[in-house]
């Protein structure tokens, strides 16, 4: 028993001291203002041993619960998933990253439950330069190529000019 309420004061007096010193405790529940200063929501953070955040909880005004997003992360501590789930579990979304050797940003993957995905791969210097929209069947249904800083739409590549073209499976 004593040892439990040792543990219970140091938690206590670490909070403390983390909110002293400006960082918020891992999970505490938090305002989100907006620019007025007006209280439009609270949230939760958590994070791993690296200060990365692994799960995020979001809640509306009145602190009724939202909606929460999950992190992951590669063996680089690069982020490689981000999953945004209903409050009662139910994944709506989510956005897979994978990186160049150089570390940048290599391709970005959106699939929704209910609308489709996106696929947007990017260059050796991490800018977009191809995206491919598939529908809920994984169906292509739109090609676009990053031209003069916009996307244009073109025909999509044939699987044996360019073997990239992917699918979300």
């Amino acid at each position: 028993m004593k040892r439990i309420v040792a543990i219970l004061c140091l938690l206590a007096l670490c909070t403390f001291f983390l909110s002293a010193c400006g960082k918020k405790a891992d999970g505490s529940m938090e305002p989100v203002q907006d620019e007025n200063g007006s209280v439009t929501g609270y949230e939760r953070k958590y994070h791993n041993d690296n200060g990365d955040i692994t799960r995020w909880d979001v809640y509306d005004v009145n602190q009724q619960y939202d909606h929460y997003v999950l992190y992951e992360y590669d063996s680089n501590d690069r982020l490689a998933k981000e999953t945004y789930y209903q409050a009662d579990g139910i994944g709506v979304y989510y956005y897979a990253y994978s990186y160049h050797e150089s570390g940048k940003i290599a391709e970005e993957d959106f699939v929704s439950v209910k609308d489709g995905s996106t696929r947007t791969l990017y260059d050796e210097d991490g800018h977009e330069s191809k995206r491919y929209t598939f529908d809920r069947n994984d169906q292509l249904v739109k090609y676009e190529e990053y031209q003069n800083n916009t996307w244009v739409e073109s025909e999509p590549p044939t699987q044996a000019a360019e073997t990239e073209v992917p699918t979300t499976a």
